[in-house]
C-alpha cells in the first residue's frame, strides 16, 4: 500500500467522526529579562597606621619582659601554664628577647657496681688468652668454645684482655 493514499484514508475518516483541526500557537521569541546588580559596597576606609612605638608594641615588650623575669627560675613548660601559653610561642619569644628559659640540673646517674666475675668467667678468659696466643681469629676462637660473640666481647672487656679483630702484622 501507499503511504500517502493511508494518510488521506486516516484523515478522512478524523473529519467524519467528528474531529476537529486546532492550531496550536507557535513559538514566540522572549528575550532575557534584566539584569539587576547589587549596589557596590562602599570601600572600607584604611586603617590609620600606628606610629612605630604604639600600644601594640608596649604590650609585646611588658609581655616579653614577664616572661623573661618568670624564665629565670622556671621551665618552660611551667611559664606555659601559669601563662596559658603554647611551649612554642615562648620559645618564640626568648629566641626574640634573647633569654634562656630555666633549666633544672640533672641528678647524677647512680655509678654501676661491678658484680665480680664468676669461675666459669674466669675460666673462659684463661681459654680465649691461650687460643688468641695460638694464633687462633676471635671466629675460631668463639666456634672452639662455643659461645657468642657477645659473650666474647663480655670478657674481653671484663678481664680487660686485647685480642684484635684482626691479627697484627708483624
Amino acid at each position: 500500500m501507499n503511504q500517502s493514499i493511508d494518510l488521506e484514508a486516516a484523515k478522512a475518516a478524523f473529519f467524519s467522526s467528528g474531529g476537529r483541526i486546532i492550531v496550536l500557537e507557535g513559538f514566540q521569541y522572549v528575550p532575557f529579562r534584566q539584569r539587576h546588580h547589587p549596589e557596590p559596597k562602599p570601600k572600607r576606609a584604611k586603617p590609620v597606621r600606628q606610629e612605630p612605638g604604639g600600644e601594640r608594641k608596649h604590650r609585646a615588650k611588658a609581655r616579653a619582659a614577664q616572661i623573661a623575669e618568670l624564665a629565670k627560675t622556671m621551665t618552660c613548660g611551667e611559664v606555659a601554664k601559669l601563662l596559658g601559653e603554647t611551649k612554642t610561642a615562648l620559645w618564640g619569644v626568648a629566641a626574640r628577647g634573647g633569654f634562656r628559659f630555666f633549666s633544672p640540673p640533672k641528678a647524677a646517674r647512680p655509678v654501676k657496681v661491678k658484680a665480680e666475675p664468676s669461675q666459669e668467667d674466669r675460666d673462659l678468659a684463661d681459654k680465649i688468652i691461650a687460643l688468641r696466643d695460638a694464633g687462633k681469629s676471635r671466629c675460631r676462637t668463639i666456634a672452639e668454645l662455643g659461645i657468642g660473640n657477645c659473650r666474647l666481647v663480655r670478657i674481653l672487656d671484663l678481664f680487660d684482655i686485647d685480642f684484635p679483630v684482626q691479627r697484627r702484622q708483624e
